[in-house]
């Protein structure tokens, strides 16, 4: 595969990093400190808030579209609304850049928030309130279920990743462990013969 020295870059990781001058060709490869791969930036500080601020961005953009659009907001065509155009931003990819840092948690949560505020007729006083009356979790939830279901598909072999690489294995773990992690995520547990 021929390689366009134009496209190349090199980013220096780590605050170690000697950050040496890489050649192609030739040519002295340009320095960058973030890129986008397959929608989701990257930065040599391997922090995810620029992703953070731009799915958030875009939610926002598109909740704003929403509003301006429809006057009536009727809770279940609204609540399809936004989930279908407007979370799936804050949720594309996100195992890959699943924020830690509580600002950029509450970046997108806020977006959350103000589709609640949006939707008529709700009865709850808080956040937490209006979301069980629509059936809705926080995001950070829903996040954590999906770790909570990737780490149950990695420790019994429904991915094709090595769990040794991931997870230690606690003489403790017993079948009941097992059979309760399945029943909180919903799960059918691995059937042994």
């Amino acid at each position: 595969m021929v390689f366009n020295v134009d496209k190349c870059k090199v980013m220096h990781i780590g605050k170690n990093n000697s950050k040496h001058n890489y050649t192609m060709n030739g040519q002295t490869l340009q320095k960058t400190s973030e890129e986008k791969d397959v929608g989701i930036l990257i930065s040599d500080t391997m922090k995810p808030s620029q992703q953070c601020s731009a799915a958030a961005n875009k939610a926002n953009q598109v909740l704003g579209q929403i509003f301006k659009a429809f006057h009536f907001r009727d809770r279940n065509i609204f609540l399809k609304l936004y989930k279908q155009y407007v979370r799936v931003h804050m949720e594309f990819a996100v195992s890959s850049w699943r924020p830690w840092t509580q600002q950029d948690k509450d970046k997108l949560e806020n977006v959350q928030r103000k589709a609640v505020r949006i939707i008529s007729g709700l009865q709850g006083s808080t956040y937490e309130e209006k979301l069980e009356e629509l059936g809705l979790q926080t995001l950070e939830a829903r996040r954590e279920r999906s770790d909570m279901i990737q780490t149950y598909k990695i420790i019994h072999g429904l991915d094709d990743v090595d769990k040794s690489l991931w997870f230690e294995q606690v003489a403790e773990t017993s079948e009941r462990l097992t059979r309760q992690s399945a029943d909180i995520l919903n799960l059918k547990p691995k059937t042994q013969n």
